[in-house]
């Protein structure tokens, strides 16, 4: 004979929840999923262009992270030189890193923060200098990488653009 088994308490989230207060508390439009892994969907307007962004927390861990989906599509012909570029720019970057997809072409920034500390809260200040590390650095760099991406700006153009 088989017992049923009591589903434990939740896991607690004081990362996915400082996150997703303070996104919600700043006026962004939040969706949360819990399967498998936790995830905060939301999406930035920057000064010409919107785009999705990703939240997730790693509990255990103390870690959090923020992914900026850029909404460019860089041809199979061009991911090279885009690798090139993402490269040269995430060598001054301070916070963050670009990356790309060789499969699909995709670009992301990511962005992450190690909570210390016995109560790992993730604190409003933390999660905004987070979030806005990210967005802000998508937003001054999207229009020069959608231009590489359709071939109509050179990389060490678009070098030359971008200076961080």
């Amino acid at each position: 004979m088989s017992t049923l088994q009591q589903p434990g308490p939740p896991a607690a989230t004081p990362l996915l929840d400082g996150l997703v207060s303070f996104l919600r508390d700043d006026g962004w439009p939040v969706e949360v999923s819990a399967a498998p892994t936790p995830v905060v969907e939301t999406r930035c307007a920057g000064a010409a262009t919107e785009w999705a962004c990703v939240g997730r927390t790693f509990e255990p861990q103390g870690q959090v992270v923020f992914d900026s989906a850029l909404p460019v599509e860089v041809p199979q012909e061009l991911a090279g030189g885009m690798a090139l570029l993402l490269s040269c720019l995430n060598w001054d970057l301070h916070t963050g890193s670009f990356a790309i997809s060789t499969a699909t072409g995709a670009l992301r920034l990511r962005t992450s923060l190690a909570v210390t500390g016995e109560a790992r809260q993730l604190t409003p200040a933390a999660a905004k200098a987070l979030v806005y590390a990210n967005v802000l650095i998508v937003d001054r760099c999207i229009e020069a990488l959608k231009e590489v991406a359709a071939g109509r700006l050179s990389i060490e153009d678009a070098l030359d653009r971008l200076a961080l």
